[in-house]
């Protein structure tokens, strides 16, 4: 049974602003609490699918819209663009038949430390709301799994509550200074200045204290201060980020700010956190800064239900690294982190539940956002040392997007797994290289926006400047032959990948080319009218081809999908 800190039930008050970073589709609590960004991104752009997250508070997936339909003598071909709509969202977990039974009670009890209740009575299984300790909740049974059902609907472990209501610590309060938060601002009263609570989540790397010990993960042995994004933080943001790293670890959700630490700052490093420490899974999207402590968030506080997760992420990443280390090359290692990530994902727009976290990146047990996506691959490349940081951003239309930057072998590339993975009708074997290993000259300002930044209804903040990506040899196109320089050699191979295409089932033929002029050529409607009438002929099988273009300019690459009937 978890007891409750009156101390740290009193820093928690004392928190002014409430801070959070909206994914898509996040809604506020019924406490006004905002979320933190949690980067829902969109399917990878593509012919049903480039999704990417949103700004403020909701993220929309990029709906696919048929760009142009040509009429020729033969039939009617469809174009339709990267922007495509969210048709496969699914629900973190499936229906299946009940795993508890459940013994009939009735009454009130108290909520003894902040919690979620969850949609099932079995650990992992989707958080539904957020309850705060001193809160009442009707309880109507409980299950042989140790969980309350509750009258308004979910389940809350009994670790949870209580019959006896908490002791109520007394504050005294000012009126709060005017902050900028993180996508919203509500502004609550503030707690005079007063000594903090015990403080596990402090400089030192002294892990326990009155939370109890640091939960580690097996075998992952990356420092915070062997991280890029890390070593570009002041010293004093450079303490909070290891007072929070800390916090996480031993669940205190009480964190003291360095002296003269800004709510900018406090927000901007509790970011860095999220995004850069890809093990830390239950961390939550939310925190509350004042002048003095900020208070942070789970999405679990049970260890037990923490420890079998990690034993499921830890099998996960296993069977994936076991397969890159038959390869010697980066490239190829990145290869099997890339196409694992994209056939085991499903994207959703929906921030709930571990969307943006490793744990459904890895085990497939639910659908992920770009958060996901870009963490996954970070914690693959972080336990086979390969260097590499997630980046925040945006695409053309200010929907929020997350993205790796990965170190291979001659210098820095950007990595985009979410837009490999697009939204389509094609099937779970659909992957698409655009965005494998792409220099910044291909898609920033041009596919993506708003580079490392946080966007907020209030203001951006900077988050921190990301190694330049400036070379090119060891792009998806270059490292595997399918580059082309002339048009002729570029038509050649592109009928030659329509042809492998057919002969294999797969619905995706693409190449790059060096010339803006040969992807424009190849990219037209004469050509698209060509290329159908010639996958038309291989196949009965072929229905139609659909092009697409929207979101391959950047990066020149002839694209073209195979529909079958």
């Amino acid at each position: 049974m978890k007891t409750t800190n009156s101390k740290r039930i009193s820093a928690a008050i004392a928190c002014v602003l409430s801070l959070t970073l909206v994914a898509s589709g996040c809604q506020k609590t019924a406490e006004d609490v905002s979320s933190i960004p949690e980067l829902e991104t969109t399917a990878a752009p593509e012919t049903e699918a480039v999704s990417e997250t949103t700004v403020p508070e909701t993220t929309t997936v990029p709906e696919t819209t048929t760009e142009e339909t040509t009429t020729s003598e033969e039939t009617s071909v469809t174009e339709e663009t990267s922007e495509t709509s969210d048709t496969s969202e699914t629900s973190e977990t499936s229906e299946t038949a009940q795993e508890w039974s459940e013994t009939e009670i009735s009454g009130s009890m108290y909520v003894v430390e902040n919690c979620y209740s969850r949609e099932k009575a079995i650990i992992g299984s989707t958080p539904i709301s957020q309850h705060y300790v001193g809160d009442t909740v009707e309880v109507t049974a409980l299950t042989d799994t140790g969980y309350y059902k509750l009258a308004e609907g979910g389940f809350i472990h009994s670790d949870y509550l209580s019959d006896e209501k908490p002791a109520e610590t007394q504050a005294t309060t000012t009126a709060a200074p005017e902050t900028t938060a993180a996508y919203e601002e509500t502004t609550t009263a503030s707690q005079n200045d007063s000594p903090a609570p015990a403080d596990p989540g402090s400089d030192s790397s002294n892990n326990s204290g009155s939370f109890g010990d640091a939960i580690e993960t097996p075998g992952y042995n990356v420092k915070s201060s062997s991280r890029y994004a890390y070593n570009q933080l002041t010293a004093d943001e450079q303490t909070l980020y290891n007072r929070y790293v800390n916090a996480v670890k031993t669940l205190n959700s009480v964190v003291e700010l360095p002296s003269g630490m800004t709510s900018d700052q406090a927000v901007k490093v509790y970011t860095i956190v999220y995004d850069s420490e890809p093990q830390l899974f239950w961390m939550g999207n939310t925190i509350s800064a004042g002048s003095s402590f900020a208070t942070l968030s789970f999405k679990t506080t049970d260890r037990n239900e923490i420890k079998s997760m990690q034993s499921e992420i830890e099998s996960a990443a296993s069977s994936i690294l076991s397969k890159a280390k038959n390869y010697s090359g980066t490239v190829s290692k990145l290869k099997v982190f890339f196409d694992s990530i994209v056939l085991n994902g499903e994207f959703s727009k929906s921030e709930s539940g571990y969307n943006c976290s490793i744990y459904n990146g890895l085990t497939s047990k639910g659908p992920i956002q770009c958060a996901g996506y870009a963490k996954t691959m970070q914690y693959l490349c972080d336990m086979a040392g390969i260097e590499c940081c997630v980046v925040r951003g945006s695409d053309k239309d200010g929907n929020s997007h997350a993205w790796n930057v990965v170190y291979c072998e001659n210098g820095y590339y950007n990595l985009d797994s979410t837009w490999g993975d697009p939204i389509n009708s094609f099937g779970s074997s659909y992957i698409q290289y655009e965005f494998f290993l792409v220099p910044d000259a291909w898609i920033h300002n041009i596919t993506h926006f708003n580079i490392s930044t946080l966007l907020r209804s209030s203001g951006a903040i900077k988050l921190f400047t990301p190694p330049s990506c400036t070379k090119e040899a060891c792009n998806y196109f270059a490292a595997y032959n399918k580059l082309y320089d002339s048009k002729a050699d570029a038509e050649a191979a592109m009928y030659a990948a329509i042809d492998d295409a057919i002969a294999n089932g797969k619905n995706v033929a693409e190449i790059r080319v060096t010339s803006k002029s040969v992807y424009d050529t190849l990219m037209s409607d004469d050509y698209f009218k060509t290329f159908q009438k010639y996958a038309k002929s291989k196949s009965s099988s072929v229905k139609q081809i659909q092009r697409q273009r929207s979101f391959t300019g950047g990066v020149q690459v002839v694209h073209y999908d195979i529909v079958y009937n």
